[in-house]
């Protein structure tokens, strides 16, 4: 296959490609011409996006550079992203020049070209389970389920929340939970004690997070209702706490731990989970004693100088995030990472070295890999490098592999059917 051709949009969202550059694609602050190997067909219910203050950057294979394009039949146009459906690790972003300064909203963007009759995208499967593809979620019959649940639990606050989570914020995993199958969320936290630069419901820049904060504090009885509704019928059951609704769940211990207990004295099936910064190892205990199954640790980088300005912790450092998963591996619960891939950072060799030294002395068990949302220009400025040697995401994802085969990888959750 040729190099797939550049594209752009125009200001109503038309997207063109170009007569004759080709698609470039970028890492950090550095330009690239994408591999074959590193090229798929868009994944059918991906989205594009069209970026405001980019020029879209194309490859000239005659003269072997690279070229702005500012201006299309007399048009001004825009630099174009693709946002990935679940299951996709994006391997390179956008490769545009700033022309306006604005902060882009919190979304993955991923490089996309045009060859034949197809848009191709540099991503790569990481997962193979087909949950969340777009083809299993019909409207309509979503829309009627929301009505039954509503109707049957008016009292319950929590389904009125995750009511418009999957209706208005398009939540596939609340989208789960209203059709009764795999991974459902269990919001509960009002506050965090990070203040994540990319977190998608408290925003202190001027971009605007992609939802609103849960504002209330779910009673014991309310989320047990929602666990035990899910946990005894829907097929690979997982609940989770910790969402991107919400705050730190370890902060609302005293209302999760006794729900867990409550829920775990009548019912073993199905999986208990909390997708958490591990910021407070004390409060890990406690739920693994009340019983919960697993955790996923958010994680942006193994370097603790760059966690810490990514996550800006309150109250709690990188240790103690090594110290709650020292706790979790003790009383035997699954722990997996939830990686924040950001292309030419996460795949520096100084990062890769960082990352497997942290895979060693955690034992964490697998590695969820997932693609940062957040303006990869906003993301840079916030996070200072220099001398960053990147070797490629692909390459990223290949060594881990070889010096872990036993670690588990992928996208989503597992139910402990898969531990």
């Amino acid at each position: 296959m040729h190099l797939p051709f550049l594209v752009f949009s125009d200001k109503n969202g038309k997207i063109y490609s170009h007569p004759s550059l080709r698609m470039a694609a970028a890492h950090l602050h550095a330009s690239t011409v994408p591999k074959e190997s590193e090229l798929i067909r868009l994944p059918q219910g991906s989205t594009f996006f069209h970026l405001p203050g980019r020029i879209p950057l194309g490859f000239n294979h005659r003269t072997q550079q690279f070229e702005p394009v500012f201006e299309f039949q007399g048009k001004e146009i825009y630099a174009v992203g693709a946002f990935l459906i679940p299951a996709y690790l994006r391997l390179y972003t956008p490769a545009t020049v700033i022309k306006r300064r604005k902060i882009l909203p919190l979304w993955a963007y991923t490089a996309v070209g045009f060859y034949g009759d197809s848009f191709y995208v540099t991503a790569k499967r990481i997962d193979n389970r087909i949950r969340q593809s777009p083809r299993f979620y019909d409207a309509r019959r979503i829309k009627n389920k929301v009505r039954i649940f509503l109707k049957k639990y008016p009292k319950n606050r929590l389904y009125k929340h995750l009511a418009n989570c999957a209706l208005n914020y398009n939540c596939l995993a609340a989208k789960n939970l209203f059709l009764g199958r795999w991974e459902a969320p269990l919001p509960t936290a009002r506050v965090c004690n990070a203040r994540c630069i990319g977190c998608l419901s408290f925003q202190e820049a001027e971009c605007l997070p992609s939802h609103q904060r849960i504002h209330f504090k779910p009673n014991v009885s309310e989320i047990v209702q929602v666990m035990e509704n899910h946990l005894k019928g829907a097929k690979e059951a997982i609940v989770s706490f910790g969402q991107g609704c919400e705050g730190e769940p370890l902060l609302e211990v005293d209302t999760i731990a006794p729900s867990i207990e409550q829920v775990r004295r009548k019912i073993q099936r199905g999986t208990i989970n909390m997708n958490t910064n591990a910021s407070i190892p004390k409060n890990i205990e406690i739920l693994c004693k009340a019983g919960i199954d697993s955790f996923r640790v958010s994680l942006n980088s193994a370097q603790r100088t760059l966690y810490k300005l990514y996550f800006r912790p309150r109250n709690y450092t990188f240790r103690d995030v090594l110290k709650s998963i020292e706790i979790a591996k003790k009383y035997r619960k699954f722990v997996s990472v939830n990686l924040f891939v950001s292309p030419g950072l996460s795949d520096s060799v100084k990062e890769i070295k960082a990352l497997i030294q942290f895979i060693r002395q955690t034992g964490v068990d697998m590695i969820q890999w997932r693609n940062l949302n957040i303006d990869p220009d906003y993301y840079l400025q916030s996070l200072p490098q220099s001398n960053i040697q990147s070797k490629g995401v692909l390459y990223l994802v290949e060594v881990i592999k070889k010096e872990f085969p036993q670690l588990k990888m992928g996208y989503f959750n597992l139910p402990k059917e898969k531990f």
